[in-house]
């Protein structure tokens, strides 16, 4: 892939501890996406695989817009997936037609990639964390719908792309396990949000607004997805490091009985961006 960043020498170091398989797709290049917006994805991606490094996830990091490989082959050889943020989902998905001016750039060829791929690591029940889009992405896979536009709001402003707001998180729910339950400070920028539950699909965390912050899959082994960006630069570190130990114990578990010789198998690319 062109334009691809080399890793600073603290992030292979780092990598060469990763012993993790973990397959970490968005759309780092696209002609859907212009320059400033694909730029605003490439640091979240860059800021998010240094918390990879450090939780030991030997990260095989894939283009959504025009992966090299099919998302079986690639679950296959991975002991979890994360799913970043990214366009809007194409409203067809969900059985709908775009509505008002809002809708970003959205990719046909990334959305059946990633749902595929979601779809794939559920199946062969291996930890699933997803980030924004790739929340509302995932419960559009499991059937479920969107909120094409919330308007004006607490969750994106006009001359900010992040803003900061409150989000509670449900007790008794995964996240609350990682977290804590209660109320917490995120880093958001989104327009959109999940309206209708996709099967099997329970809420975890709402805005002050009562928007879906975050969802679940409690019959999964480890699956969470949150509609904030914890990899932002300004966000709360410790929420992403936290969410990203409990998903390695659980990736862990799901390598069980892989060795760390073989763990790190074919088509992990450590510390490597696209």
């Amino acid at each position: 892939m062109t334009g691809t960043p080399q890793a600073s020498d603290a992030a292979v170091e780092r990598a060469d501890h990763a012993v993790i398989p973990v397959v970490v797709s968005y759309v780092s290049e696209t002609p859907r996406h212009d320059a400033a917006f694909a730029q605003e994805l490439r640091e979240l991606a860059e800021n998010a695989a240094i918390f990879f490094d450090d939780a030991g996830l030997a990260a095989r990091w894939v283009n959504a817009a025009a992966a090299d490989a099919g998302a079986r082959e690639l679950v296959a050889q991975a002991a979890g997936v994360i799913v970043l943020g990214g366009a809007d989902v194409d409203p067809a998905m969900y059985g709908a037609t775009p509505d008002g001016t809002w809708m970003d750039s959205s990719d046909a060829a990334a959305d059946a990639f990633e749902s595929a791929l979601m779809r794939e690591a559920l199946e062969r029940d291996i930890p699933l964390f997803t980030i924004c889009r790739g929340t509302q992405l995932l419960n559009v896979a499991l059937g479920g719908s969107l909120v094409q536009d919330l308007g004006s709001g607490i969750h994106r402003e006009p001359t900010d792309d992040m803003v900061t707001h409150a989000v509670a998180v449900h007790p008794d729910t995964q996240l609350a396990a990682v977290l804590g339950a209660g109320a917490h400070d995120v880093r958001s920028g989104h327009h959109q949000a999940i309206d209708r539950l996709g099967e099997g699909v329970v809420v975890s965390a709402v805005a002050p607004d009562g928007v879906v912050e975050a969802i679940e899959l409690p019959d999964a082994r480890w699956a969470i997805g949150v509609q904030w960006h914890p990899e932002e630069v300004a966000s709360e570190p410790t929420q992403l490091r936290r969410l990203l130990a409990d998903f390695a114990a659980a990736a862990a578990a799901a390598a069980a009985p892989a060795s760390a010789t073989s763990a790190a198998g074919p088509g992990v690319e450590a510390a490597e961006l696209v």
